[in-house]
């Protein structure tokens, strides 16, 4: 990423974020006349895994981004047909849970999702990624701490700083699901307290403001109109100040959701009321805009985006 750009690029979408690979196979899987059956899709799919190796958490971004490219009876088929490839279980998994976020899985689909995320498990006893696809599976389904804590170790054993794997764990200990507000804050604190600066999962604290930022937004009354107050507290100083220094030097973020990191800082400061700081953000963002947080409260992304990046423009 590089900073400082004089012409910045037009906003816009890009689930692939900076994954030029992922984005051109994407482009051929969705494009007018392309094929969607197992022995068009599976090859494409299963090169670009490849490459990845065993940069796990790339290999969940394209993951995560190919279930909205495929069809979900193509992946059941490749899982079917190619029963030894871990991917294909991985891959028709992971679609199982994206589909959940929307509309809560079957007994049956649900039950067909863990089984193939076990098959994988087996297949590729190192990737942590179906064990993250069934904590994922095991979250919406809020299941007890007895079945997903031990899901989650199976993780860190593998991948300690996966952010997939962190953004599940923490939406499954909110006060939203099956926790609570002092359990979710314990969690991003001994995160924050280990996980390296520029790692996959830095980006959780951050998260986590922008999470308590949009929950005061949402309540009524003086707690709402005060909300804007949180980014003024020591906390949020210091993960802002943090970030700051530690994502903005061109190549310091490294994986595959560091576009989405940094559109959480440059929100952060906009919401902050610190236009000057984020318009170095804004320069390595480059454009892409993700709908998370931007698109919060049904606002249009690209639109609250652009406006945010002319107002820390015009203080240069």
């Amino acid at each position: 990423m590089i900073l400082g750009r004089h012409r910045k690029p037009a906003p816009r979408l890009a689930a692939e974020l900076d994954d030029t690979e992922l984005g051109t196979v994407c482009r051929r899987l969705t494009g007018r006349g392309a094929g969607h059956t197992r022995v068009l899709v599976a090859p494409l799919v299963q090169r670009l895994l490849d490459d990845a190796g065993d940069d796990w958490d790339r290999r969940a971004h394209r993951l995560a981004v190919l279930t909205a490219s495929t069809r979900p009876s193509t992946q059941r088929s490749w899982a079917q047909h190619d029963s030894r490839h871990s991917d294909a279980h991985t891959l028709f998994a992971w679609g199982a849970m994206a589909r959940g976020t929307r509309t809560p899985p079957r007994d049956a689909e649900f039950d067909e999702a863990v089984g193939a995320c076990v098959t994988a498990a087996r297949l590729r006893p190192h990737d942590p990624n179906p064990w993250v696809v069934r904590l994922g599976l095991l979250r919406q389904r809020r299941r007890p701490r007895t079945e997903v804590f031990p899901v989650w170790r199976e993780i860190a054993a593998r991948d300690p700083w996966h952010r997939e794997a962190h953004v599940q764990m923490y939406g499954y200990l909110s006060p939203r699901e099956c926790g609570s507000h002092a359990q979710s804050m314990e969690f991003v604190d001994r995160a924050q307290a280990a996980i390296p600066a520029t790692a996959p999962a830095a980006g959780l604290p951050l998260m986590a403001l922008i999470d308590r930022y949009h929950a005061a937004l949402s309540r009524e009354g003086v707690h709402g109109l005060m909300a804007d107050r949180l980014w003024d507290g020591p906390e949020a100083s210091r993960v802002l100040d943090r970030a700051l220094q530690e994502w903005t030097p061109a190549g310091q973020l490294r994986h595959a959701a560091a576009l989405a990191d940094l559109n959480l800082l440059a929100y952060a400061l906009t919401a902050a009321r610190d236009p000057a700081r984020a318009a170095t953000v804004f320069g390595a963002v480059a454009g892409v805009v993700t709908p998370h947080p931007w698109g919060h409260g049904g606002h249009d992304p690209v639109l609250t985006f652009t406006h945010a990046q002319r107002r820390a423009d015009a203080t240069r």
